[in-house]
């Protein structure tokens, strides 16, 4: 079977994880990706359209769960085009313990099979640790995520989660409802609904029939409070430049603007 052709292989810009891998690493990974697209709800577990891959959205978001009882569990995180999914591939474990669902209106991702992968990572230990950084990053937001649903009032709850659908998502609007946010917090549907009057009172949010506009996003991040903004303040320190504006408290160190090759930008 003849290898992939570079000349054909699809454009990485959108993906900040790929776009933060040095040259040579991303020209190791570029031949061999495909775009697919993803409908709302669509799931991504152990396998992704037949095979097992490792995807890095590009407009599509995903919400990422335990996988016993699926769209029952409360979310772990969020995974947009700033990451990917499937990185239990790089740890030699092929079947994930966490399930992906696309949130808001779907989109695509690029994807890579696990032989390809691999064999990349053989040939460049610094695109294994690279990745992995990645994944690090992940848990550290899984942690943020489990520490706030322990001790926070619902409403930071929902100002963390809509902030994070924000980041990864182009403009100001997103295509969500109410019982999607309360499936993802694992929590009333009413309550959720609260919640939005409230921020909708105070002018932050504007809410219409499945679709939340962010009006006033510097309140929104002060009513999250220290539940949201570590995890991406460390993405922005030790991996790419975050797309949203983060918290003053969670700022970047004075040398975080000397990043690595960008490829293709």
């Amino acid at each position: 079977m003849p290898k992939p052709n570079a000349r054909y292989a699809p454009d990485i810009r959108g993906n900040l994880l790929l776009r933060s891998l040095p040259q040579s690493d991303a020209w190791l990974l570029i031949p061999h990706l495909s775009r697919q697209h993803f409908g709302a709800r669509d799931r991504v577990s152990r396998t992704a359209c037949g095979s097992v891959q490792l995807v890095f959205p590009e407009t599509a978001v995903f919400c990422v769960r335990q996988a016993m009882l699926g769209d029952r569990q409360p979310a772990l995180g969020l995974v947009g085009h700033e990451g990917m999914l499937g990185w239990s591939l790089l740890m030699g474990v092929e079947e994930s313990f966490t399930l992906a669902t696309v949130e808001l209106q779907g989109g695509t991702a690029l994807s890579i099979a696990a032989r390809p992968l691999l064999e990349a990572c053989a040939r460049s230990p610094t695109l294994r640790a690279n990745l992995l950084r990645y994944a690090d990053n992940f848990l550290e937001q899984m942690a943020s995520t489990l520490g706030s649903n322990t001790i926070d009032a619902l409403e930071r709850r929902v100002a963390r989660w809509i902030l994070m659908l924000h980041d990864r998502s182009d403009g100001d609007t997103l295509m969500v409802t109410h019982d999607e946010v309360a499936r993802a917090l694992h929590t009333r549907r009413a309550s959720v609904t609260e919640c939005f009057h409230v921020l909708e009172g105070e002018k932050i949010l504007r809410c219409e029939r499945a679709r939340l506009t962010i009006r006033d996003r510097h309140r929104l991040t002060i009513m999250a409070g220290y539940s949201y903004g570590a995890a991406e303040a460390r993405y922005a320190a030790a991996i790419a430049p975050w797309p949203r504006e983060l918290p003053p408290a969670c700022g970047l160190p004075s040398d975080a603007s000397a990043q690595r090759p960008v490829l293709m930008s």
